[in-house]
C-alpha cells in the first residue's frame, strides 16, 4: 500500500557558503514554526560541509498539503528573503515505510552530530 504522505527534497546552493554551525543556528530559529505547521509530518535539515550545500527533507501528510506549501507566500517569498536565495526542489517523492526511533520535540540538541567546522 502506498502512503498518502509525500516527501519534498530541497537544496540550497549559496554563493557564499556558511559553516555548518551557522546553518544550524538558522535552522534552530525556524524549528517552532515547522513544529506547529499544519500538514507537515516531519522535517529533517541537512548540511554538506564539503560543498556548502544544505537543505531539508519534508514529509507532508498529503500531496495537497505539500502543494499548498510550495505555492505559499512563505515558500515563494519569506524563505528566499530569510536566506538570501531560493531553495531548489530536487524531487517530490512517494514514501514507503517511515521509521523514527526517537521523537524530537524541541530544536535544542536535536542535531545528530556535533559541529565539525566552526569557521
Amino acid at each position: 500500500m502506498v502512503s498518502e504522505k509525500k516527501a519534498l527534497w530541497v537544496v540550497f546552493r549559496p554563493e557564499k557558503p556558511e559553516s555548518v554551525a551557522a546553518m544550524r543556528e538558522k535552522f534552530l530559529v525556524s524549528y517552532p514554526a515547522f513544529r506547529e505547521m499544519p500538514g507537515l509530518f516531519s522535517k529533517v535539515w541537512w548540511c554538506d560541509s564539503e560543498t556548502g550545500e544544505w537543505g531539508a527533507m519534508y514529509i507532508f501528510n498529503s500531496d495537497e498539503e505539500l502543494q499548498e506549501y510550495v505555492q505559499s507566500d512563505t515558500w515563494r517569498n519569506k524563505v528566499p528573503e530569510k536566506y538570501g536565495y531560493k531553495p531548489e526542489i530536487v524531487a517530490i517523492l512517494d514514501l514507503g515505510c517511515i521509521l523514527y526511533k526517537n521523537a524530537v520535540i524541541e530544536g535544542e540538541n536535536s542535531w545528530l552530530t556535533e559541529p565539525q567546522d566552526e569557521s
